[in-house]
């Protein structure tokens, strides 16, 4: 009974609202933090794939939001990222395509976020961080505020075009990593 219950413990800890204490598992280098660390991250891949039911949704996103916006909780920053990756998720439609290998293996190691360079006309080149869950619309978005347009009616001038070895297309809206994966362009 009692190891179903510490059991029990161990496997809701992240979805908790506190923080338990050390002695429940989550101590630094304890392999339990290590298998709550592995949950959070399947929750921020299949949160940029998956819509929830509606039925979770308000439940979910409350609990992600939460566990956001206190530090002193464990793992509160993937939970932003979680709740970030459901959101466009839920605006956009989930990620088309799944992750290349190479994209999978960099987010299962926790690196979600890369350095893409972008060319803009006069052969201006920008670098800008592109994460897991970045759509066209956040990449123009920046752009634009770097130029001083700052409407929503200007984002909707710009689209991105993607250049690869292997091929070339329109990104639209789409989902950033989804089409570096269609056109083998994702290095993590």
């Amino acid at each position: 009974m009692y190891h179903q219950q510490q059991q029990l413990q161990l496997a809701v800890a992240p979805w908790g609202h506190r923080h338990p204490h050390p002695s429940q598992g989550l101590s630094p280098g304890s392999s339990h933090r290590d298998s709550c660390q592995k949950g959070w991250r399947l929750l921020y891949i299949l949160a940029a794939y998956y819509k929830c039911s509606e039925v979770l949704r308000p439940f979910l996103l409350a609990f992600l939001q939460d566990t956001s916006r206190h530090p002193e909780l464990p793992f509160h920053g993937i939970a932003k990222a979680c709740e970030l990756n459901l959101q466009k998720t839920l605006q956009f439609g989930g990620r088309r395509l799944f992750p290349s290998s190479m994209e999978l293996r960099a987010m299962v190691a926790g690196r979600s976020a890369k350095r893409q360079l972008f060319l803009l006309p006069g052969g201006i080149e920008r670098h800008l961080k592109i994460k897991t869950c970045s759509v066209a619309l956040d990449v123009i978005e920046e752009l634009c505020h770097e130029m001083g347009l700052q409407h929503p009616e200007a984002f909707e001038e710009y689209i991105l075009f993607v250049v690869t070895d292997r091929g070339e297309g329109l990104v639209g809206t789409g989902w950033l990593c989804t089409v570096g994966t269609m056109y083998g362009g994702y290095r993590a």
